[in-house]
């Protein structure tokens, strides 16, 4: 469990005493489950004494779009002018879910400039956002089980429903409906919640039950058509182009989920899901056990992540051309993988 030291403790206490303060949130570019839930816990605490938005680098999710509120998150892609005013007075900007400045996509400039109080909340390993105070721990599920921690030690009484249920949805989809990177820590803060009354029955089924019929056969199509087993490597690969995506009429969030599918393989260590997406290719790692793929997803892919979740992108190759490099490597780091298995 990681808390706010006294600093921040302090910090924060004080820009809540004056309501005329501005508190920015800023989840990381293409927002999942854990940095919309972080943040739209942070916006539920702060907008209750604070001036509040919530400002992402590019669109939500469909699936996420039911939360309490949601209609907030501007997306400074549709919304720049009104965004860039808001960021000019801002007094706090809060960076939810991310650790490194180019994860705030276009906004990496704007924040960058700004001369507000800035703070970081994220578990993911390697820190390199400069801000001035940062609650960093890679041994929790999720940003949003530290943004629970947060909020329990300033002020426990300000848990209110919404809270509650966004800080679920953070936990529950970065964890993969609780199936990895779970912690004894993170069931005794899901009990709380759920002594708060939240309907975990109701956030489960607007979160993985609530997709479009183009995104059904996406994924059939995807697991059919576009995926590709190494056996001797223990590894399967996802591959979808431009085109593909279009012919399923894709929207942001439909591949959610996919890259876990193949690890349900028999004899699968290893799931990769490769797209084109925005004129760069993005990749997706995931692995089971004690194979640390993002290492490779750090050394050959521009990304990083946890040990076992990680991203990357590739943006001078189609996705063919990736998916014949992706090979390589995997084939040279066989003995490496091989062993952390």
């Amino acid at each position: 469990m990681k808390l706010p030291d006294n600093k921040i403790k302090s910090f924060v206490e004080n820009i809540q005493s004056q309501r005329e303060k501005n508190v920015v949130i800023v989840p990381h570019v293409n927002p999942d489950g854990d940095a919309i839930g972080a943040s739209m816990a942070l916006y539920h605490y702060f907008s209750a004494t604070n001036k509040c938005s919530v400002i992402a680098p590019s669109s939500s999710p469909e699936f996420l779009k039911w939360m309490p509120q949601s209609e907030i998150v501007l997306d400074y892609q549709e919304n720049k002018e009104s965004c860039e005013a808001i960021f000019s007075k801002a007094d706090l900007i809060i960076i939810a879910d991310h650790n490194a400045a180019n994860r705030s996509g276009d906004l990496e400039l704007l924040i960058a400039n700004n001369s507000a109080i800035k703070l970081m909340i994220d578990h993911h390993p390697e820190p390199s956002y400069p801000v001035d105070y940062q609650i960093s721990c890679t041994k929790v599920s999720s940003t949003a089980e530290l943004v629970f921690n947060f909020i329990n030690t300033i002020n426990p009484q300000s848990f209110t429903i919404d809270i509650a249920s966004a800080i679920y949805v953070g936990i529950m989809t970065d964890t993969g409906n609780f199936m990895h990177n779970v912690q004894p820590d993170t069931f005794k803060i899901v009990s709380q919640l759920i002594a708060l009354n939240i309907d975990r029955e109701q956030i489960y089924d607007k979160v993985f039950n609530n997709y479009s019929v183009d995104r059904m056969r996406l994924m059939g199509y995807a697991l059919s058509k576009k995926m590709m087993i190494l056996k001797d490597l223990g590894t399967a690969i996802l591959y979808l182009d431009k085109n593909e995506l279009e012919e399923f009429n894709y929207k942001i969030g439909d591949t959610e989920g996919f890259v876990n599918m193949p690890l349900a393989i028999k004899g699968i260590n290893i799931s990769i899901l490769i797209m084109e997406r925005d004129g760069v290719v993005k990749m997706s790692f995931r692995s089971k056990g004690a194979v640390a793929i993002n290492t490779i997803a750090k050394k050959y892919f521009n990304g990083g992540g946890h040990m076992n979740a990680a991203g990357g992108m590739e943006p001078d190759l189609s996705v063919d051309q990736t998916l014949v490099k992706l090979i390589e490597i995997l084939k040279q780091n066989a003995n490496l993988l091989d062993e952390l298995k």
